[in-house]
């Protein structure tokens, strides 16, 4: 027996030497061979149905083309294998693969690794207990839970695909990125290890300190920290929420960018348009196409609307509408610090106060919200800064116009309603029964008074047929109609049918009190006179009375003169008409103006010559 056992170790002795070194074979019989390069010790054993076995231990080095095996324990049954004990599966410079143990199929180029399974490509690594690793095509599959790492983010899946050399990854179920600045949650995601983009194929969040993202589709950049999302995405932050069709984010400049039916809503504000640019850093936003913006106190409409909320300062760019009740403005471009109340519009604006029931228009205007102070000046149209501002109100249910070289209002007092308008150089009105010119002129929404004064020219009304002058003239309407007009100093009141023979009121004061915008009673203070022309029945003239007296009150019927009461010493005469002259008779300081009436609106807007 003893002789026996020295025998088979002496017939096994070149077997266990040949393990321990490489085996030389030519190129064609080894070619796609799993090859034993080295071992400490081996042994063959006959397996059943026949053939035999090898087992080799200690410093194991298999090499099957380009892929290295390093293990403590290795069983060959041909090209096949079962690796145990710091198995290592190395392909090149930057694959390697770990662990405790491994089947390997050499004709199939495949492998199965168990328990504490690591996976190395250059940097990135992944873990898991279980893997199926194709050795071939380079691809790792795993069904059990694995963790992928690149030592700055972690990503965990229960099934995933990692096809190595195109540095793509496939996870499904329960996917879960961790990384310093952010957390991403979805079911199903590419990823590719190269670059660290992530593309997200169903639901995600995506989770950043102080803000939250969710999309159905979309990528993000973990290196550069950019992100698209476009199925679905939404967003919030600090009470910020955001949604569009699109949506990108930058994180080196913390900016959001929504595009198609973007909208925002943050407490009290809502903001929407067809897109939307945010920075979380500046808390600035651009809003492009169609938009909007709504806060507590106004509603902004516009083709694009820039807001700085740090600085409470927003501007319109292209055409835009700000409701600021009671105050409305449009225009083409527009510029306010909300911290100062103060702003500029520029191109056709219009301005309107809903309380005091009027309107600006303009080319520019500078305004002030706390004081609700405005100056306007240039034209609402294409004559530019070089044209007029306008001002409208409705009046007895018609339109008064009324033009200035420049318009101002605001408001005496911030607790008031009260609104008070001035207008200089050159005031013109427009009314289709009612027309004015004057130097300079004042409204207040306080009595509803306009004062119309003199600079240069004495102002001057007219009221169908009937011209009023006076160095100063007030009007009052009340219940937006037409009351009354007072003339201070050097009144006189025209009228005439014809522009033939001219009723005239002279006097140092003159009140016109009006029904149903017509004159209904004059009275004259202060060295009256008076002409006026006696008609027949069929409406000719027959005769001009000239009274003088201290007072006199002159009733009127149809616009005409029908009967006159004089007071303190009347003196007058009658004389035929045909005394009075070709042009009838004219009082002192007679002038009958009708190149300055305004004929229309656009008379209003012209500027005159100097």
């Amino acid at each position: 027996m003893q002789k026996l056992r020295y025998t088979l170790s002496l017939l096994l002795l070149p077997l266990l030497l040949a393990a321990q070194q490489p085996t030389v074979a030519s190129p064609a019989d080894t070619a796609g061979k799993l090859r034993i390069e080295t071992s400490l010790y081996g042994e063959y054993y006959q397996l059943r149905g026949g053939g035999f076995g090898q087992k080799l231990s200690g410093n194991v080095r298999l090499r099957q083309e380009n892929t290295l095996v390093y293990c403590d324990t290795a069983i060959l049954f041909g090209d096949d294998a079962i690796l145990r004990g710091n198995v290592v599966l190395e392909q090149g410079d930057s694959v390697q693969v770990f662990a405790d143990s491994v089947l390997y199929f050499g004709l199939s180029r495949q492998s199965d690794l168990f328990g504490n399974v690591v996976l190395k490509n250059g940097r990135q690594r992944l873990f898991t207990e279980k893997l199926h690793y194709d050795l071939a095509n380079k691809i790792a599959t795993y069904h059990s839970g694995a963790m992928m790492d690149n030592g700055k983010s972690q990503l965990n899946s229960r099934h995933g695909y990692y096809y190595v050399d195109q540095h793509e990854a496939f996870f499904k179920g329960d996917v879960l990125i961790t990384d310093p600045d952010v957390t991403v949650r979805t079911d199903t995601m590419a990823f590719n290890t190269e670059t660290q983009v992530a593309r997200f194929l169903a639901p995600t969040r995506i989770t950043q300190q102080d803000s939250k993202v969710y999309t159905e589709s979309g990528f993000y950049d973990l290196e550069n920290d950019f992100a698209e999302f476009d199925l679905n995405p939404q967003y919030e932050r600090d009470g910020q929420r955001g949604r569009a069709r699109k949506m990108r984010y930058d994180g080196l400049t913390k900016e959001y960018v929504l595009e198609g039916d973007a909208y925002i809503e943050e407490k009290d504000k809502e903001v929407n348009a067809d897109v939307i640019r945010y920075n979380l850093d500046t808390e600035q936003a651009v809003l492009r196409g169609n938009a909007h913006y709504r806060d507590s106190t106004q509603d902004i409409t516009g083709a694009e609307i820039r807001y700085d909320d740090r600085n409470k300062r927003y501007q319109l760019r292209g055409r835009g509408r700000i409701v600021d009740p009671p105050n409305i403005i449009e225009a083409d471009s527009l510029d306010f610090n909300d911290q100062l109340g103060e702003g500029i519009a520029l191109g056709s604006v219009i301005w309107q106060d809903t309380a005091a029931d009027f309107t600006v228009l303009a080319w520019r205007m500078d305004y002030n919200k706390q004081s609700d102070y405005l100056y306007a000046f240039g034209a609402l149209g294409p004559e530019g800064p070089a044209g007029r501002p306008l001002m409208k109100t409705l009046i007895d249910r018609d339109t008064l116009f009324m033009s200035a070289d420049t318009l101002t209002s605001y408001k005496p007092d911030s607790a008031s309603e009260v609104r008070l308008l001035l207008a200089y150089h050159d005031v013109r009105i427009f009314k289709d029964d009612l027309q004015g010119v004057c130097d300079s002129m004042s409204f207040s929404t306080a009595d509803s008074i306009f004062w119309f004064f003199k600079i240069r020219q004495i102002p001057l009304l007219w009221s169908d047929t009937s011209q009023f002058s006076g160095d100063t003239i007030k009007m009052l309407l009340r219940n937006k109609k037409l009351d009354r007009i007072w003339l201070r100093l050097n009144a006189f009141v025209i009228n005439s049918e014809d522009e033939i023979y001219f009723n005239q009121i002279k006097g140092r004061y003159t009140t016109a009190y009006f029904r149903d915008n017509q004159v209904n009673n004059m009275f004259v203070e202060g060295n009256a006179e008076a002409v006026y022309y006696a008609l027949d029945d069929k409406g000719a003239y027959i005769g001009v009375n000239e009274t003088q007296c201290s007072e006199m009150r002159l009733l009127f019927g149809d616009n005409k003169v029908e009967s006159v009461k004089f007071y303190t010493e009347p003196k007058g005469q009658f004389s035929p008409v045909e005394q009075s002259g070709g042009d009838g008779k004219k009082l002192d300081g007679f002038f009958w103006d009708k190149l300055r009436r305004p004929r229309s609106v656009a008379d209003l807007l012209r500027r005159r010559e100097e």
